[in-house]
């Protein structure tokens, strides 16, 4: 069975969309056929804005050129039911021969489906983190990774055991993967459950969006302020002053609100990284759940508009395509526009 029909076979919960064939041919163009990219972070934008499924189409895209997969989550993910927003949520989906880091007792849990190769010399409140192999294709728990210094652990496990492509699952809001040390390139998921209307959606992802197409600093630029730490608006705000220049360690240092940026905007300050991590693709999820969608073309237009003001303001990262993994459609650069495939 082919990759992309297989993806739409999986067995999740009941009602969960999952990546079309044409969805993961047209993700993994954006992030794989840069041989230097190994390691990619997919990073929410907020709850249920689709990372999982992009995760799974990643791993669908590799998978089908030959690469051994390792998955490794910052958080949690693979539960099939998100108690928070009380809405059923795709399961973290591993290939056969897939390496996988989570919990000696979730791996033990699976009856040997997950068959434990290596302990990876951390533990969390869960218990033991071990690196295990799918012994078959099934749905898995990605945890047990308390700490960024743990993740760098566990993927350094992945690849000695021999994974040759690696995907980091972020979590929601959690920039921690967005770090030269833990992934060559970053995903962003905006979903449209982040507001209650289209016109929100944007403005409630931009914070996200903002930190990680942050232009990477040149060595001939100059510097007011280097942040060394986290650039959080209890830093920033106290700082500001007109049309200074900031620079910061990396995307997963910036952790500026809404409001942040905006005063940024409007003292025209601007913000760089000393070590950039290149955005290759952002990806939608129009669905609500408990109210109305989004259509998919609404919502990829506003973030290409979004996408297309940024570049304006210095954000480099910004010129990437925008993909629907579901229905397949996507939205490349293309000169001065962005251009519909399907």
């Amino acid at each position: 069975m082919a990759q992309g029909e297989a993806s739409l076979q999986r067995t999740g919960s009941a009602g969960v969309a999952q990546a079309s064939a044409a969805g993961v041919q047209a993700l993994g163009a954006a992030v794989w056929t840069d041989e230097r990219v190994q390691r990619v972070a997919v990073i929410g934008a907020s709850k249920n804005a689709g990372k999982t499924t992009a995760l799974n189409a990643l791993q669908d895209a590799a998978s089908a050129h030959g690469h051994c997969v390792g998955l490794v989550s910052i958080g949690r993910d693979g539960e099939a039911h998100d108690a928070w927003l009380d809405v059923a949520k795709p399961g973290v989906w591993a290939e056969k021969g897939t390496l996988v880091v989570t919990t000696q007792a979730l791996a033990e849990a699976t009856g040997g489906a997950l068959k434990v190769i290596a302990n990876a010399g951390f533990s969390s409140s869960l218990g033991p983190t071990i690196v295990a192999r799918a012994q078959r294709a099934l749905a898995v728990e990605l945890c047990g990774v308390p700490h960024r210094g743990n993740l760098d652990q566990a993927i350094a496990a992945l690849k000695e055991l021999g994974a040759s492509r690696i995907l980091v699952d972020g979590a929601y809001h959690r920039q921690a993967p967005a770090h030269p040390r833990v992934a060559d390139a970053v995903v962003a998921a905006v979903g449209s459950i982040v507001a209650t209307d289209l016109q929100g959606v944007l403005p409630a992802a931009a914070p996200t969006l903002r930190a990680l197409t942050l232009p990477q600093r040149t060595s001939g630029e100059c510097a007011d302020l280097k942040c060394e730490g986290a650039l959080s608006d209890a830093w920033l705000l106290p700082r500001l002053r007109q049309g200074i220049n900031i620079v910061a360690q990396t995307p997963s240092h910036v952790l500026l609100s809404a409001h942040g940026w905006q005063q940024i905007a409007r003292l025209q300050v601007k913000v760089h990284v000393a070590h950039a991590v290149p955005l290759r693709a952002v990806t939608i999820n129009p669905h609500r759940p408990g109210g109305q969608d989004d259509g998919v073309e609404a919502l990829a237009r506003s973030v290409v508009e979004f996408l297309s003001e940024t570049i304006t303001q210095g954000f480099t990262g910004a010129r990437v395509p925008v993909i629907d993994v579901v229905s397949g459609r996507a939205w490349w650069p293309n000169g001065t526009d962005w251009r519909e495939t399907r």
